[in-house]
């Protein structure tokens, strides 16, 4: 992670100006460098970004466009529904981060590029379960995107996007955006859990819930261990904000893993003293998205064991959130 601005910034005027910077839009991450647009140069210098671009590539492409143009080429007009080209596009653009110095992507590149990232929430969240066979197949430096009767695909290894996911978690709203996504896709494996399952119908897709979920608290740590104060508090904020639902939760019945997603971030934002307190509810996402799946389908908790699959959820989150946060800190 790149220096905070140093003792080289003496005027006290100067450094309130950075300060406010560095809150407001996360450019600490950039100041200091040499060159503040290097983030920016190596993506767009990039032979594979430039590949993925085509004839809209120049070598003086603005950041902004930069963004627009990976956007265009690695989403459609389906949210979730792909090309092979676009999947291959979208892969090649996350091993081409996860290749950078530091993993740093540029501010004005963060939310369109995490835009897209979101959209394949499904490949992603897979990915961050670490247990798919099918995603591990096609992780090499010399695999690609693949079709199967379920739809397009891509997958990386999982240290690579864990590496992406953290340049990209810089912006509040581009962290917020992707462990938006990732929730939903936990929360339709527990909604399809038929209505009276045995425990073992429920551990999976509660595993593959809380896995990636931990991966995120994992990233959350390594991203505010580089921040105190006002830039903390800002940080986890901001995430709030952009994970709060839009309107009430439809009914169980009608749309049951909305039912769970949304429901469960609108707890998120109930009351409470700090913004530290209401973000370290994030923590306990899997047992929430359980609990309410168990109250919303009328479970005996004693005939399905919710006691013990509590602890399962929370100590497959901790572990995830541990290597998570352990690979980031290592690599820093």
């Amino acid at each position: 992670m790149a220096a905070t601005p140093g003792a080289r910034r003496t005027a006290a005027a100067a450094t309130a100006l950075v300060a406010a910077a560095a809150v407001g839009t996360g450019l600490w991450w950039t100041l200091g460098r040499d060159d503040p647009d290097r983030d920016c140069a190596g993506l767009r210098t990039d032979a594979r970004v430039r590949t993925v671009l085509g004839d809209t590539w120049r070598s003086d492409l603005p950041c902004g466009e930069l963004a627009a143009g990976l956007r265009r080429a690695t989403v459609g007009t389906r949210p979730g529904a792909h090309t092979l080209g676009q999947a291959h596009a979208m892969r090649t653009v996350v091993l081409a981060v996860a290749d950078s110095a530091g993993h740093r992507v540029h501010p004005d590149v963060r939310g369109p590029l995490a835009e897209a990232l979101a959209d394949y929430a499904a490949d992603t969240h897979t990915v961050l379960t670490g247990v798919s066979n099918t995603a591990m197949a096609h992780d090499g430096p010399d695999d690609d995107a693949w079709q199967d009767d379920r739809g397009v695909h891509f997958a990386v290894r999982e240290d690579q996007l864990i590496e992406v996911l953290r340049g990209l978690a810089e912006s509040a709203a581009a962290y917020a955006g992707l462990r938006g996504a990732d929730l939903r896709q936990g929360a339709a494996g527990l909604a399809a859990v038929p209505a009276a399952p045995s425990p073992a119908a429920i551990e999976d897709p509660l595993a593959r819930a809380a896995a990636p979920a931990g991966v995120f608290d994992g990233i959350a740590d390594d991203v505010l261990r580089g921040r105190s104060g006002a830039a903390r508090t800002a940080w986890q904020e901001g995430v709030l904000q952009g994970l709060a639902p839009a309107g009430a939760p439809p009914a169980f019945g009608d749309a049951p893993a909305e039912y769970l997603a949304r429901t469960w971030l609108g707890r998120l934002a109930e009351p409470a003293p700090t913004a530290r307190e209401r973000f370290a509810r994030l923590d306990d996402q899997a047992n929430g998205l359980l609990g309410l799946w168990a109250d919303a389908t009328h479970q005996d908790g004693a005939g399905i064991g919710l006691p013990a699959l509590r602890d399962r959820a929370r100590a497959s989150t901790d572990r995830e959130r541990g290597a998570a946060a352990g690979q980031l800190k290592q690599e820093s």
